[in-house]
């Protein structure tokens, strides 16, 4: 066999085979497009998608669609409908309440029990419950009266010195957001009542709130400036609310 029938032959081998593929039929597609994706069915007759029953695609289309939804996409629904609710709180609840203030205070040697009632302002309180971090930041004005007991003749009187006080300061939920404390806070208070000669006439002092972590017990660590500023000494209470 010479080199030109051996060429010859080679070309028309490939040339049937190159016919043939030409020849051969593209399969057909049916897509059926759902949310988040496609569903194709492949075959190589449109006839053969007549037997295939419509609950079959429907259950393919709703895996395909519950597939589609990834763990972002949940979270993110979920933030949505957390902030729907946090935007609703918001808008509805009143940013003021009132507050008992309670407690035991330790002012220089004596021990004196203070009580008293205050005005809370906290425009984002449902960050406490709702927001990632659960904290707010709160205003508090109160008026404060602080008991001492002098002993005259076997007799113990009473005697009421009233503060008036401010304070700022960030409350945390530790539920949400564990911290070392449920409060961070600090004021100042004046004098405006007075009975005794404990405290003198203008008399100041600055306190902090420490809140217990997880407990409605505030350790407070007060400072008192006496006679204006003639005469300083500390204190320290626990206080309850």
């Amino acid at each position: 066999m010479n080199l030109k029938f051996k060429l010859f032959f080679i070309a028309l081998i490939f040339f049937a085979f190159a016919k043939q593929a030409m020849a051969q039929k593209a399969p057909d597609t049916l897509i059926i497009a759902v949310k988040g994706g496609k569903i194709i069915l492949i075959s190589d007759s449109l006839n053969k998608f007549n037997t295939i029953q419509t609950d079959v695609l429907i259950r393919k289309a709703l895996v395909s669609i519950k597939d589609s939804l990834t763990t972002q996409e949940r979270l993110a629904q979920q933030k949505a409908k957390r902030d729907s609710m946090y935007s609703k709180l918001i808008k509805n609840r009143f940013p003021l309440r009132f507050l008992p203030v309670l407690g035991l205070g330790l002012v220089r040697d004596k021990m004196s029990p203070f009580l008293g009632l205050s005005i809370d302002f906290a425009p984002q309180r449902q960050d406490y419950y709702y927001k990632k971090g659960g904290m707010y930041t709160f205003i508090n004005v109160a008026a404060n009266s602080y008991f001492t007991f002098k002993e005259n003749a076997g007799k113990y009187k009473t005697q009421n010195n009233i503060f008036i006080e401010a304070t700022i300061g960030n409350r945390i939920n530790n539920r949400l957001a564990y911290k070392a404390f449920s409060e961070i806070s600090a004021g100042i208070g004046y004098l405006i009542h007075q009975e005794g000669n404990y405290f003198t006439n203008n008399t100041f002092k600055i306190f902090g709130n420490i809140g217990i972590s997880n407990s409605f017990i505030k350790i407070r660590p007060e400072l008192y400036l006496s006679g204006n500023f003639s005469s300083i000494f500390p204190g320290i209470g626990i206080k309850l609310f």
